[in-house]
């Protein structure tokens, strides 16, 4: 039940021990940072007890804590899958599809840049169709223009290496490469599930990404490119454009706004709850191939089988390498 035919503990369980200590340590962490100043809030005032909400000054303070909660919700969905993946199951983080940390820049840099086309096109289209419009286009900059640049590029690094790193280098002990991307989409679409307006299409669309983002892995035997696309798809889509991003409210240079909620804007989940970015995802596709047309990778090939290695005909000086050598 816990181990398979050669003796390793089973995929599943390590990726369900992993996401639960992941979630448990994101509870205790944020219960930790949080308790004593909501404490104090209530002890001062700033909590409405007839309207069970805090009060301006307390909603600032709220605001504070729920960014700083997010950030450290990306440092526990970083370091986990590392320290699990590095200390316990004793695996090089070159299984990982991280190469020890040595950043492969060119493949970074087109991730970056792939992010920034797609959802820029994304963005014209729903504007174009009148599905949305922008209030203004004279650019507006906050604090959030930073701050929020620094968290999409922890979420990149963080749902991929979660995501990607992890769940799929682990997967592939099933030796099956249609388990190892439809699982691991599967995982990244519900992680979502409690996001404001997630829909059928919102999953559908996550999935769709789990499964461009699995394509990349395998045909590139890292995961630079899903962490750049990650990056600027997330930070171009809610801080430049001023979408939702999965349901998450952002302050985006420019203010783009819904007259109603349909099928291809996405309604309140923002655009990825659309038809406009299934389509660009289903393109995307092509990109990928085109741009890894002379990389052959054997994603399965990498994974260790467990069995005993036959020694080279050498080690016996030109016996039989099933037999021991003469005394």
């Amino acid at each position: 039940m816990f181990k398979n035919k050669e003796g390793k503990v089973r995929s599943g369980w390590k990726i369900a021990a992993v996401t639960a200590s992941i979630f448990g340590m994101i509870l205790l962490f944020t219960i930790m940072i949080s308790i004593i100043p909501i404490t104090n809030l209530m002890a001062s005032g700033d909590f409405d007890y007839a309207t069970m909400k805090f009060n301006e000054e307390g909603a600032k303070v709220m605001e504070g804590l729920t960014l700083a909660s997010m950030f450290l919700q990306e440092i526990v969905f970083i370091l986990i899958p590392i320290i699990t993946w590095k200390f316990i199951l004793k695996r090089p983080l070159t299984n990982m599809g991280l190469g020890a940390f040595k950043i492969n820049v060119k493949e970074l840099f087109a991730g970056l840049l792939f992010g920034i086309a797609s959802i820029t096109i994304v963005f014209v289209m729903i504007v174009a169709t009148g599905n949305a419009y922008v209030e203004s286009f004279v650019p507006r900059f906050s604090s959030d223009t930073v701050i929020y640049l620094l968290l999409f590029i922890m979420v990149g690094f963080a749902e991929e290496i979660y995501g990607r790193g992890f769940v799929m280098s682990t997967l592939r002990q099933t030796r099956n490469i249609p388990v190892v991307v439809i699982v691991s989409s599967v995982i990244f679409a519900l992680l979502h599930s409690s996001n404001q307006g997630i829909s059928i299409l919102a999953y559908v669309n996550l999935a769709l990404v789990g499964v461009l983002f699995a394509y990349m892995y395998i045909k590139s035997d890292n995961i630079w490119m899903p962490i750049g696309y990650h990056i600027t798809w997330n930070y171009f889509q809610g801080n430049v454009f001023g979408f939702k991003v999965s349901g998450t409210d952002t302050k985006g240079i420019w203010t783009t706004t819904y007259e109603s909620n349909n099928i291809l804007n996405g309604g309140d989940f923002g655009p990825e709850g659309g038809l406009i970015v299934t389509i660009i995802l289903v393109l995307s596709f092509l990109f990928v191939k085109h741009f890894y047309r002379k990389r052959h990778f054997d994603f399965i090939a990498t994974e260790p089988t467990g069995k005993p290695k036959i020694p080279l005909q050498d080690d016996y000086s030109g016996q039989n390498p099933w037999q021991p050598p003469s005394m």
